[in-house]
């Protein structure tokens, strides 16, 4: 799954920058009078600009900013946050590093929320001492939640070691150079071939100064709604670790007609009761494996979890 995504990312990304200014450079004539008015062209400037200044923002808030506000957030819960016993109840060897003697593996724990709701929650991360088998199904470790439910992470392992990965940010170091590079030599690239000392007077919309960077923004978006189909999204994670379980009779089940990997979402309408009493008509929608389709009950009752500040929320937390 990693792997089809970092490849759709590239796909993606080549018709952000390469792409553009290909097909500008094979179709557009080399233009010596100016395309546009001085004050059209000013406005196509400014409007580039803020086009690259988000993108820009928006890389530096998601690979540096964000990352060490999550550092800051696990001091705070290893030093505040509210312990809990969880127990293993699958464990999955993904891959052994022989020259670290490590395993990167995946588990799945179960231990009560922050209401004090059983829950089971997956995670995958690199084990530092597999001799001790310290995550073999059913033994017990300790979590630590995260007392503020709308922040991530939701719960580390208590003995979690925080640190950066030096490579890692190297790498997000030389992305954020080769991007605004990349900004500055479009700018002054396509200045020195086509101003002919009438400023930026050659700009339009298809233009790659901007067009690349339009592209840039889809890619964005595009992106992170792909990668939000394969994970858990902050809305579930919310009320799988703050909410409360309740019972619920299934209305009716049916498809979307929406696909992800070839693997069909289900629309669920069901009805609950909520811990006060009242009574509650809701829908969700879950992307379900088609080996499991035939597991997924189509009446009778099912269980749930709710935000109790809005009940109209809920999640199906069972993983069919």
């Amino acid at each position: 799954m990693k792997f089809m995504i970092i490849f759709w990312g590239i796909f993606i990304l080549f018709f952000c920058i390469p792409f553009p200014i290909f097909i500008y450079m094979m179709t557009e004539e080399l233009a010596t009078e100016p395309r546009n008015s001085l004050a059209v062209s000013y406005g196509y400037l400014g409007f580039s600009l803020l086009i690259w200044l988000y993108i820009l923002v928006f890389f530096i808030n998601n690979l540096f900013v964000k990352t060490f506000k999550q550092k800051n957030t696990i001091h705070s819960i290893l030093r505040n946050g509210i312990p809990r016993e969880a127990k293993i109840i699958r464990y999955q060897l993904i891959k052994y590093f022989p020259k670290t003697n490590m395993n990167a593996i995946q588990i799945v724990l179960s231990f009560r929320n922050l209401r004090n709701t059983m829950i089971e929650h997956e995670m995958m991360f690199h084990d530092s001492k597999p001799q001790e088998k310290r995550f073999d199904v059913g033994k017990e470790v300790k979590v630590l939640l995260n007392s503020n439910a709308s922040q991530e992470p939701y719960f580390i392992l208590s003995d979690q070691k925080v640190g950066f990965n030096a490579s890692g940010m190297i790498l997000r170091v030389i992305f954020i150079i080769l991007l605004v590079a990349y900004v500055i030599g479009l700018y002054s690239y396509f200045y020195m071939r086509e101003s002919f000392d009438f400023g930026w007077r050659f700009l339009t919309f298809m233009h790659p100064i901007i067009f690349s960077g339009i592209m840039t923004i889809i890619y964005i978006v595009v992106f992170q709604l792909i990668v939000g189909k394969f994970f858990r999204s902050k809305k579930e994670e919310h009320i799988l670790f703050a909410g409360r379980n309740a019972n619920a009779e299934i209305i009716s089940v049916s498809q979307t007609g929406l696909t992800v990997n070839d693997q069909p979402e289900l629309m669920f309408q069901v009805s609950f009761k909520d811990d006060k009493g009242i009574e509650h008509i809701t829908v969700y929608k879950k992307i379900v494996s088609l080996l499991n389709l035939s597991s997924v009950p189509k009446n009778g009752t099912i269980e749930i979890m709710y935000d109790e500040n809005d009940p109209k929320k809920i999640m199906i937390p069972k993983i069919f």
